[in-house]
Parts: C-alpha cells; sequence; structure tokens
C-alpha cells in the first residue's frame, strides 16, 4: 500500500525530496511565508506538504485550527 500523503481530494501528493531539483524549505521558514491564518484552500495544504515536509504540514494544521 502506498503510504503517501493524498490532498483533500485523494491525489498523491508527493514530498519535495524525492523530485530533483525542488528545495524543502524548512519548517520556520514555511510557517512565516505561509500564515496559517490566511491559509484555507486545498492548494495551499498540498503547498504546504511538498515543500515544507509532513511534520511542518501537521504543526502548520494545528497552527490552523487554532485560529
Amino acid at each position: 500500500m502506498n503510504d503517501l500523503p493524498r490532498s483533500r481530494t485523494g491525489s498523491l501528493i508527493t514530498p519535495c525530496e524525492t523530485e530533483t531539483g525542488c528545495k524543502q524549505l524548512n519548517c520556520a521558514e514555511c510557517m512565516k511565508e505561509i500564515p496559517a491564518e490566511t491559509a484555507h484552500s486545498a492548494d495551499v495544504d498540498d503547498y504546504v506538504q511538498h515543500f515544507c515536509g509532513l511534520d511542518c504540514f501537521h504543526a502548520w494544521q494545528k497552527k490552523r485550527q487554532q485560529t
């Protein structure tokens, strides 16, 4: 079974580190660049998961739920 993360629509989200030429952002950079309180779309969720990683996505999501 494939354990890659999926978007709200069920599409696979490949991690940035598996792609050539993709630079993964550190979590602090993501938290600053993408304020949780202003991001409420599936596209933004996908972006955070892809470019920031799953651990950061979960922290970002938790912060978003608090707003």
